[in-house]
């Protein structure tokens, strides 16, 4: 009888963990965001400072990624990038897509990417809320 108690007991843990789990879940500002992009005549590139915005990211264990969400950042979708090594309880992520890549450590996040028609550097922090 007791190990049948420790089994439902055990079984019922596994069901409700979950819902006791709650997404970590950053509010990020940018504070700087510099780029090259080509100049008016087509013919060179120059560097363009543009407005910092705000953005927010989640981990998704389940895919090993980063999900983030903003204005400068697929605006209505999602965009996503893969961990390379993440470890939300230091706060601490290191992930990829094919355009760029996206570090953070403590609050700090940098984040570079590069296309045929532009290059980026952004720069900001992020708080868990």
């Amino acid at each position: 009888m007791r190990n049948i108690r420790s089994l439902v007991l055990g079984l019922l843990l596994v069901i409700l963990s979950p819902l006791s789990w709650g997404e970590d879940v950053y509010y990020c500002v940018e504070e700087h965001w510099l780029g090259l992009a080509p100049s008016d005549s087509g013919d060179a590139y120059e560097l363009a400072r543009y407005k910092p915005r705000t953005f927010t990211f989640k981990y998704e264990p389940d895919a090993n990624r980063l999900a983030i969400k903003g204005r400068n950042w697929g605006r209505d979708e999602l965009y996503y990038v893969d961990c390379e090594l993440c470890l939300p309880v230091d706060a601490y992520f290191d992930a990829v897509n094919p355009v760029g890549r996206f570090s953070m450590k403590d609050s700090r996040f940098f984040y570079a990417s590069a296309s045929f028609t532009s290059a980026n550097m952004l720069t900001g922090t992020c708080t868990k809320f």
